[in-house]
């Protein structure tokens, strides 16, 4: 878990896309879901288990309730495993 990887990360809430800079470059987009309720997707790369968790800490700064957290890719050290 100390290889980077690729993160989605729902949050509950609105998030401004000028924010990624402060959240380790992730791709900022909001989506509505069918319940009406406005979720803010970040997806991006993380060095680390330990950058992973400074994200999802700035988002609890933020007070935006952390609906999911997906590894989309990890690295590995051996070819073909993620």
């Amino acid at each position: 878990m100390d290889l980077p990887a690729v993160y989605r990360i729902r949050v509950v809430g609105s998030l401004d896309p000028c924010s990624s800079g402060t959240i380790a470059g992730m791709q900022i987009t909001k989506s509505d879901d069918s319940s009406k309720k406005v979720e803010t997707l970040l997806i991006g790369r993380v060095s680390d288990q330990a950058a992973l968790a400074g994200v999802l800490n700035t988002l609890y700064e933020m007070h935006l309730p952390v609906k999911s957290v997906e590894c989309l890719d990890a690295e590995s050290e051996e070819e073909g495993t993620l």
